[in-house]
Formats: C-alpha cells, sequence, structure tokens
C-alpha cells in the first residue's frame, strides 16, 4: 500500500511537471516570408513580408525591403492586398481572392504569393 502510495505521488509530481513544461500556442506571432518565399519573384527580385498575427487575426502585414521599382510597389502598398486581410482570422483571410494590380503585375503577385505562403505557415502556429 505504502509502495502504491509512493508511486502516485511520483505520478501526480510528474503530470504537474509534465503541464508546466507544455508549451501553449503563442497569442501573437510574426511570420517573415525571407526564407519561406526565397523563390517568389516580383519583378527585380524578392518580395519578402511580415505578416503580424495577434489573438489569431492578422493585425498588419508589412513589405519588407525589396528591390522592385519604388514608384510600382507603392501601386501594391496602396492596393488593397494588405487592408483586405487585417482584422481577419487566418482561415478567413486564405480564402480571400486578392488580385494582382495593373501596372505591377509582377510584383503584385509575388506579394499575393508570399501571403499565400505566409498563411500557410501562420495556420500551423496556431
Amino acid at each position: 500500500m505504502k509502495r502504491v502510495l509512493i508511486l502516485l505521488a511520483a505520478a501526480v509530481v510528474c503530470l504537474g511537471a509534465c503541464a508546466a513544461n507544455k508549451k501553449s500556442k503563442p497569442q501573437s506571432f510574426v511570420i517573415n516570408t525571407e526564407t519561406i518565399g526565397k523563390e517568389v519573384m516580383g519583378y527585380a527580385g524578392t518580395t519578402p513580408l511580415e505578416i503580424h498575427v495577434k489573438d489569431g487575426r492578422i493585425e498588419k502585414i508589412v513589405a519588407l525591403p525589396n528591390n522592385e521599382t519604388p514608384g510600382f510597389f507603392q501601386r501594391v502598398l496602396d492596393s488593397p492586398i494588405f487592408s483586405s486581410l487585417t482584422g481577419k482570422t487566418i482561415e478567413e483571410a486564405s480564402e480571400v481572392q486578392l488580385d494582382a494590380v495593373s501596372g505591377a503585375t509582377w510584383s503584385s503577385k509575388a506579394v499575393i504569393e508570399n501571403i499565400r505562403l505566409g498563411l500557410k505557415e501562420a495556420s500551423r502556429k496556431k
């Protein structure tokens, strides 16, 4: 009986320690597409992004430094590509049909592909 109680006590301690070590899913995280989108090319090279997720929703999407022509890339930044996803869950954002920007087609298609890759990665983290 004493042996059973000792084993039971040890199991309770182990369970408590295991629960304390269990990592909870992050509430906020940032997906950087520099690595996962390294093959995605715009007109003048890669177009990496950061996708900021807070409480399961897209907080913002930030374009990282790139070699795209600034005037053309500004068209992408001014388009609804980023703003149409803000506030959506990862699942909702993944279902949005994003359109390329006229006059900045290569850049916008690369940004859209980076968003798609980033959302896929974000869905694994949640």
